[in-house]
């Protein structure tokens, strides 16, 4: 992996963020006014959104995004989950020859993640869950993580990739729906992850649904107000979803 699409996130201080509806992420409704948490202030890394120019093998990969929101010039976000689902938007078809990486690390640099794996794929959104052998998240503690496509797998130097910050908040911001989930109270529940600032588990509860509503107008609304909120807004809802099996 490049040494630009690694920063060492030693200097991440552990922060127990409280949130509420009044100063989450007030998404979806256009008539709200968005509202983003403050990310962590003292020394966390900015953070790569996008991948950036690249040459050679990686040029056609050079739009790689991470599907999060930039908060003050970081690229922060949040959940309640020990092991949340990460998502990025992939501009070129991926093979099962292009190796890829997600590794989650804590402030001192431990790896909470790390997986390699390949995946054919079709250009549009790339769902990566992470599973751990460990505890996974803690609550209170930010995190650094990095996604990097290797382009050519002769060359491990021929890579992109994107960085951020994600951190996990307190288990008693933990929405407990009403059951059954009907994809409208799917959506709403999404919604409400989204007005607590649980970027994670909104975007996760919205792309669910993708193998079934792909066309419906309520999914492609709520997706895509996702994504506008995030400055997203030049990737289309209506993208091919994939996800990398557990």
């Amino acid at each position: 992996m490049r040494d630009a699409g690694r920063r060492s996130p030693g200097s991440v201080a552990p922060l127990l963020f409280q949130v509420s509806a009044t100063i989450g992420l007030l998404l979806l409704a256009p008539t709200l006014t968005q509202a983003l948490p403050t990310p962590p202030d003292q020394g966390a890394p900015t953070g790569r959104q996008r991948g950036g120019a690249s040459r050679g093998d990686c040029i056609d990969y050079q739009d790689l995004t991470a599907l999060v929101p930039v908060v003050d010039g970081i690229v922060w976000s949040q959940t309640s989950s020990p092991t949340p689902d990460f998502f990025f938007y992939v501009p070129k078809a991926l093979s099962a020859d292009m190796p890829l990486e997600l590794v989650v690390q804590d402030r001192e640099d431990n790896y909470v993640f790390r997986q390699q794996f390949s995946v054919d794929a079709p250009p549009g959104i790339l769902s990566i869950p992470v599973t751990s052998e460990n505890a996974g998240l803690s609550p209170g503690e930010a995190y650094l993580w990095t996604f990097s496509i290797y382009c050519n797998a002769a060359r491990p130097s021929a890579s992109v990739s994107v960085f951020g910050t994600i951190q996990r908040v307190d288990d008693a911001v933990v929405i407990t729906p009403e059951a059954p989930l009907t994809p409208d109270r799917q959506l709403d529940l999404a919604q409400q992850y989204a007005e607590t600032g649980l970027w994670h588990e909104a975007m996760a509860l919205t792309l669910s649904l993708h193998p079934t509503n792909s066309d419906n107008a309520e999914y492609l609304e709520t997706l895509g107000a996702l994504l506008e909120s995030a400055g997203l807004a030049d990737i289309a809802p209506t993208v091919p979803v994939s996800e990398v099996p557990e």
